[in-house]
């Protein structure tokens, strides 16, 4: 037999047991008339039970959650198994449930960690979910603007014409109106027959680097094409034995000495960029002796200088653990900067010490000074200052950028102070555990 048909067995069992047996004792004491009348009032009984019994159930599965507190309806007889049953299976369907919206939840929390904006929009282009980036992105407000049509939201000039379009190629430049626009590339990919994904993506930074990259590659042209030039028309004179002397041929011939030289030097100093650039700590370490790398940095500043200025060292701190060639290099850059761009007869200190924990090594010069609006930039490639007064100084407009590299490969940061007309000051500062304790 079935589950079912043993039920309805058990039901029927205990219904009519009690039915017959008061109808039987009824009518063995009072004759069949009263059996009957007996058996009419347990009926009538057991359905008036049965059915206050079924109107809790009703009453109770209209509205689980406001009889939580006093408990689960009774359930007696035969009909409590069915009651149980009933109870198991929406116990198993709340857990689904939960299961179910936990998931949701956690698949809303990822897509809103995506840095890339996400849209669901259904055939008529309306909003039908969208992630936190895209609120950024877009400009679209959670939740007063789910079901509002995207192209009311986005106004941007051929965005209609292109979510028509839905050309997956070509992505939709836009850009924000904000104080400091942003740069999206907008794509839509088909979900579905019916909905789009509108995916937004902010290229502001990729642009940016890319702009940089063409500046850069335009400087390198132009920083090389005229030393180039240069040699180039001098070389056509020499091609004619009887258009220059033996003076002017020196002449000519140290000129081009002098522009082959800065060609050598620029390659040199891209080699040394491109080199930093790909590596991100220096290949070895070592306690570098701060006296001596100063006393060397003397000796090649006084060179460099020929006696037109003054300068000046003190070493008043400890040894200094980092790549001795790097370090010779950046604090080398910024001696030879200070001797270019001060006057004759302007003073030059270079100092090394212990200030606050950090060593600080400094280059102060009486020079020229830098305008406060040029600070933020000096470090950048090819940046100039004074584009004419820096080639007269023989600088390749790579040095600070050198200088910068050098100081994040050893966790330094450097300082600059300037006026103009009343000098410079630069300043790298070492984090103290670069500095070897005292033993």
């Amino acid at each position: 037999m079935s589950p079912a048909g043993r039920w309805l067995a058990r039901a029927l069992l205990a219904n009519l047991l009690p039915i017959g047996c008061l109808a039987l004792v009824a009518g063995l004491w009072h004759g069949p008339a009263w059996a009957w009348a007996a058996a009419a009032l347990a009926s009538t009984l057991l359905v008036v039970v049965h059915t206050k019994r079924l109107a809790g159930w009703l009453a109770w599965l209209d509205s689980p959650q406001d009889s939580a507190d006093s408990g689960y309806p009774a359930a007696r007889g035969a009909s409590s198994e069915v009651f149980l049953k009933l109870m198991r299976r929406l116990r198993h369907d709340a857990r689904a449930l939960e299961a179910v919206k936990a998931r949701l939840r956690s698949f809303h929390e990822a897509m809103d960690a995506v840095p890339d904006g996400l849209v669901i929009l259904d055939g008529g282009h309306r909003i039908q979910w969208h992630n936190r980036a895209a609120e950024a992105h877009l400009g679209i407000r959670r939740p007063c603007d789910g079901g509002a049509i995207v192209e009311q939201l986005v106004r941007a000039p051929g965005f209609a014409e292109y979510l028509g379009g839905a050309d997956a190629t070509a992505p939709f430049l836009l850009q924000s109106a904000t104080a400091r626009p942003r740069l999206y590339a907008l794509r839509v990919v088909p979900l579905g027959e019916q909905h789009k994904l509108l995916v937004s993506l902010d290229v502001t930074d990729a642009r940016r680097v890319e702009s940089m990259r063409s500046e850069f590659v335009a400087n390198v042209s132009h920083e090389l094409r005229t030393p180039l030039t240069v040699v180039s028309g001098f070389l056509e004179h020499f091609t004619d034995d009887h258009m220059m002397s033996a003076d002017q041929r020196r002449h000519f011939a140290r000129l081009m000495s002098d522009q082959t030289a800065r060609m050598l030097s620029l390659v040199d100093d891209l080699l040394t960029l491109s080199q930093l650039e790909a590596e991100d700590a220096p290949a070895s370490e070592e306690e570098v002796d701060m006296a001596d790398l100063l006393a060397q940095l003397l000796a090649e500043g006084q060179s460099l200088s020929e006696g037109r200025h003054r300068l000046a060292v003190s070493c008043q701190g400890p040894h200094l653990r980092g790549n001795r060639k790097e370090l010779h290099s950046a604090f080398g850059n910024l001696v030879s900067n200070a001797i270019r761009y001060t006057p004759d007869g302007g003073d030059i200190a270079i100092e090394w010490e212990v200030h606050d924990g950090n060593g600080v090594f400094s280059v102060r010069d009486s020079g020229v000074g830098i305008g406060s609006e040029h600070l933020p930039r000096l470090t950048e490639r090819f940046y100039r200052v004074d584009r004419g007064r820096s080639r007269d100084t023989g600088g390749t407009g790579l040095g600070l950028a050198i200088v910068k590299h050098i100081l994040l490969r050893h966790q330094a940061t450097l300082l600059i102070e300037s006026r103009v007309g009343e000098g410079s000051t630069f300043r790298a500062e070492f984090p103290g555990w670069r500095l070897p304790r005292a033993s």
